[in-house]
């Protein structure tokens, strides 16, 4: 069993200053660590409560088991200073942080023909920032660029609405986007800036292989620096008499009209 000390060092995971010190962060729930065990998660331990019902836990020992990954129990009262939410059900693994580089994905970037990469300015809410984690992991997202002032992407709460996608994913936070912007277009890449009410429709716009898109804070959009930065925008026409759509749905839509017209048998085959 783990020791108070390990525990309490397992709980300094719960702060972003924590998980950056140990490269460590959680996933909790069932489902979600079910989805960790069988991708491509770097699992260090699942921890699991005494108090938890039994519905899917030999899976998730199983699992852990044909890994090699050690399987904790604790007490309720023990595990309630890890879990940061009434929904984890009693189960959480600690995982091992990817850590990407801004120099490390242009770098792996650079010989692909095609590739898609997202940029996030200033995104605050956590559901939101899983919500375009998630859907980025879905259509095959290439990268993903988190300016500062944005929500930590190991958060416990981005990590739920995420799932495992934050594993899947190569993602760099903390960055400049303005000098990102000018590493892709070195590259080639069109940077295409997803405004509202302004520019091409997202249905009309014919994506290049070589494509980021950027995607503004939901309280003020992209900024003018950003915008011009940009070397075209699109925009999702509005149809109903909502002010504005989510973030995170947005992005979610143009992802998929993106990953539509690259795919085998799309509009670019």
């Amino acid at each position: 069993m783990l020791s108070n000390a390990e525990i309490k060092k397992l709980s300094e995971l719960r702060e972003k200053s924590g998980r950056k010190e140990q490269k460590l962060f959680f996933i909790e729930g069932k489902r979600a660590v079910i989805e960790a065990l069988t991708g491509t998660a770097a699992i260090k331990q699942i921890i699991l409560s005494l108090a938890a019902g039994e519905t899917r836990m030999a899976e998730i020992r199983d699992l852990a088991s044909d890994k090699g990954i050690e399987v904790e129990e604790l007490p309720e009262t023990k595990f309630r200073k890890l879990s940061s939410t009434e929904s984890s059900q009693g189960v959480l693994a600690v995982a091992h942080m990817r850590e990407t580089t801004l120099e490390g994905l242009i770098s792996e970037i650079r010989p692909k023909r095609n590739a898609t990469i997202v940029l996030l300015d200033r995104i605050s809410d956590p559901g939101n920032l899983g919500t375009i984690l998630r859907s980025a992991a879905w259509f095959g997202v290439d990268g993903i660029c988190v300016s500062a002032g944005s929500v930590d992407a190991y958060n416990p709460k981005v990590v739920r609405s995420a799932m495992s996608a934050i594993a899947e994913l190569e993602v760099v936070q903390e960055v400049a986007l303005t000098e990102v912007i000018a590493s892709l277009k070195r590259l080639g890449f069109v940077v295409v800036g997803a405004a509202q009410d302004t520019g091409t429709s997202y249905s009309d716009f014919d994506y290049p292989g070589r494509c980021a898109v950027l995607f503004g804070s939901e309280a003020s959009g992209i900024p003018h620096d950003l915008l011009d930065a940009c070397t075209k925008t699109v925009s999702i026409p509005r149809v109903g008499k909502m002010e504005s759509l989510n973030v995170g749905v947005a992005a979610s839509i143009i992802l998929s009209e993106m990953a539509r017209r690259n795919s085998p048998g799309g509009l670019h085959s």
